[in-house]
């Protein structure tokens, strides 16, 4: 219930001949004498943290009017500080009906539109179309502007929701309180503190802060110290960290715990009935060495004209029904996010370590997608049905890879004999796929080993061996199976989709290939991209120049039509084989039983999915960028401390330029970019004309280019750009 200084405050607010006044001016205006002062200064403080007041320049306040007529979006700060306005589906709907030649994507919102938004926050705005500067001075007032005339203005009218709701930064202690310093992006540069500090809280120090009041205008932000994380060096700092700046939730809700451990840890004979019995057939499960949860195992057959493929997915939706605290955890999270020393499940780990992992020798549910593949590596049948099974032998990558290459044997001569026809069947899928125009834009994943204290003691790259590329292979043909029958069926679920390049930047790309004397035809059709891919394989440059590629390509999303999936070539696609760590194959699943014949369930409606896919999508965003940034910090106190080692490790690196001072390397494997000083190259003349000319050099043979390869030695770092100083090796 409102509170009578509340009423008075919003009456006093709303008035029509109402101006923006500070909170001496409200006092008076409101007749509120000095005894009541404090109350209206915390009145005023509540209203702002709900979003109810705007607090203008000068600290005058006013009431946020509803946003009529805006469309939603969301708030992205580029690195280098620029705003931006990224508009939902149905905003994009809306102001293209305004400006027909908008092609969708962020719009550039000014400083002064933004309010007190920040990055990440969901916002409602005006986008309306404005006469750029210089045409308004020379068009006459009564001319109907041109296109090229206007531009599309953006103004935020309401936040719906903030992307941050806590600060991570560094503590300093000048001032009063002192002050944090974040990083300009989750977090204000400058957040004034206004709370005495902790007795054991040092400068420099990271620490945890919860927002008071945000920037706006010129007014700094204010904010009270919630927990001291610690240096900010330290490794387990840095990911603990990540996790706050992300929001990342890194523990469950009691009553989401008290629903997992009421699941039983064995089946029951009611869970087997309708299911297939797969518990006698050879089925195994291969994930990386260091995995726990395993939610997808395989069998392959020989039969008449082909093969007989099996892909049996964890059964997830048996124990997670909708509606439950478990479903409502699941769907908050979107997805569980790795980061190099722990993992943040989307389930608790009864579930996605117990129940619902296929472990070996153990009876689990499984959702079976039971393929038929012609010889032409066309799938000819599928068929949808529930099953148990108990996994034959788990494997890893690496124990897969030694029986596929023939180095050793698993002792099961049945197992040995099935992977070689699930090798034979896999590559030719994954010829057919490439033939089909799939693109192979793999690029080099990066592992950093971590000690027990979570400290980074190591860097290993993880290839894509062939024994990856079988199960790829198994869980793409399933995946495009259910995704295919669901749309058939008109079953409502959300799917994979991703969109064609943008225009703009294949035409940049198509430049840089030029720069580079690689002849391009119209990058706009698939089978010219599929051609460049070709003419890169083996390049020099290849590291580089497919990482341009890939920044060309759209983000992969979710969302509840089948609209296509650029990437992998094919029309029909769902994320149906990791529903542990994903609540999109979660949902997935749920529809699946409309195909098997088993207890169904109700499915989400139209509207319901819409909202779905963008959560899941956002959420995706959030975890990819927190796992990135983990693994960039962790890396970078890796190299940090290679810097100062006795035997540093040597590294590949690719010359990008070369000028007067040095040359500029790229290093592909850690996508570092470094430096070498012509100090450390020997020889005593060199010349650098331009930047893609040559530099002599007897110890690198006649002459340096760019796109050579040599090995290097790190000898600095800078921490905060990630860039390198080297010497060669």
């Amino acid at each position: 219930m409102e509170s009578d200084l509340e009423q008075l405050l919003e009456q006093y607010l709303s008035a029509p001949a109402y101006e923006p006044q500070d909170i001496s001016a409200l006092a008076r205006g409101m007749g509120i004498d000095s005894r009541r002062r404090k109350e209206l200064r915390a009145l005023l403080q509540s209203l702002l943290e709900q979003g109810k007041l705007l607090k203008l320049s000068k600290a005058r306040y006013a009431l946020r009017k509803p946003a009529g007529g805006a469309v939603n979006g969301r708030i992205i700060r580029r690195d280098n500080g620029k705003l931006l306005f990224l508009p939902d589906s149905a905003g994009e709907a809306a102001i293209r009906s305004l400006c027909p030649t908008y092609d969708g994507g962020p719009l550039s919102l000014p400083e002064r539109d933004a309010r007190d938004a920040m990055d990440g926050d969901r916002v409602r705005a005006s986008v309306r179309l404005h006469r750029t500067r210089g045409h308004r001075r020379r068009a006459h007032r009564s001319r109907r502007p041109e296109a090229g005339e206007l531009t599309l203005q953006v103004r935020v009218e309401e936040i719906a929701e903030r992307g941050h709701n806590r600060w991570v930064g560094i503590y300093h202690s000048d001032g009063h309180y002192g002050y944090m310093h974040g990083d300009g992006k989750t977090a204000p540069e400058r957040v004034r503190l206004t709370t005495p500090p902790p007795p054991e809280l040092l400068p420099f120090m990271s620490i945890l802060v919860e927002p008071l009041t945000r920037p706006i205008a010129k007014t700094e932000a204010t904010g009270r110290i919630i927990s001291v994380l610690g240096w900010p060096n330290d490794a387990g700092v840095q990911v603990t960290t990540v996790i706050h700046q992300y929001e990342l939730p890194d523990s469950f809700p009691q009553e989401v715990l008290d629903e997992s451990s009421a699941i039983p840890d064995a089946l029951s004979p009611q869970d087997l009935l309708g299911r297939d019995d797969w518990r006698t057939r050879c089925v195994i499960t291969i994930d990386p060495a260091t995995a726990r949860d395993f939610d997808d195992a395989v069998a392959v057959r020989r039969i008449s004209g082909g093969w007989e493929l099996a892909v049996h997915i964890a059964d997830v939706s048996h124990y997670v029904k909708p509606g439950s605290a478990l479903d409502r955890e699941a769907m908050r999270r979107g997805n569980s996010t790795y980061l190099p020393d722990r993992v943040l499940p989307m389930l608790p780990p009864r579930l996605c370590d117990g129940i619902c992992s296929l472990r070996q020798g153990e009876d689990r549910l499984t959702r079976l997608c039971l393929m038929q593949i012609d010889e032409s590596g066309r799938t000819v049948k599928a068929d949808f049905r529930d099953a148990v099974i108990c996994s034959r032998l788990r494997m890893s990558y690496p124990e897969a890879l030694a029986v596929l290459e023939h180095r050793t044997e698993s002792g099961d001569t049945e197992v040995d004999a099935m992977l070689a026809e699930a090798h034979t069947l896999a590559q030719l899928l994954r010829q057919q796929r490439f033939s089909h125009g799939a693109l192979n834009l793999d690029m080099p994943e990066l592992q950093v080993v971590t000690d027990e204290h979570g400290f980074p003691v190591d860097v290993l790259p993880e290839e894509s061996d062939i024994a990856h590329q079988l199960i790829e292979e198994f869980m793409l043909a399933a995946n495009e199976a259910v995704a295919h029958a669901l749309n058939a069926h008109a079953i409502p679920t959300v799917y994979r989709v991703h969109e064609a390049p943008d225009s703009a930047k294949l035409q940049e790309f198509s430049e840089l290939l030029k720069s580079y004397g690689i002849p391009v035809g119209h990058l706009a059709t698939r089978t010219e991209v599929v051609r460049v891919m070709e003419k890169l394989r083996g390049h020099a440059d290849e590291p580089l120049l497919k990482l341009a590629l890939l920044r060309c390509m759209m983000r992969a999303c979710y969302a509840p039509k089948a609209s296509g999936h650029y990437g992998l070539a094919k029309g029909d696609y769902c994320h149906f084989t990791s529903p542990i760590r994903r609540y999109a194959d979660l949902v997935v699943h749920r529809g699946f039983s409309r195909l098997s014949g088993g207890k169904s369930v109700p499915l989400p409606s139209a509207g319901k999915l819409e909202e779905i896919s963008r959560h899941l999508s956002e959420r995706e965003r959030i975890s990819a960028s927190a796992e990135n940034e983990a693994e960039q910090k962790m890396l970078l106190l890796y190299m940090e401390h290679q810097c100062s080692a006795e035997q540093p490790r040597e590294w590949d690196a690719v010359v990008t330029a070369l000028w007067a001072q040095g040359v500029v390397v790229e290093l592909p494997l850690l996508r570092l970019k470094g430096f070498i000083s012509a100090a450390e190259l020997p020889g005593s003349s060199r010349q650098y004309p331009t930047c893609h000319a040559g530099c002599r050099d007897a110890r690198f043979g006649a002459c340096l280019r760019p796109g050579d390869t040599l090995r290097v030695i790190p000898v600095n770092i800078d921490p905060a750009t990630g860039f390198l100083d080297l010497r060669p090796a």
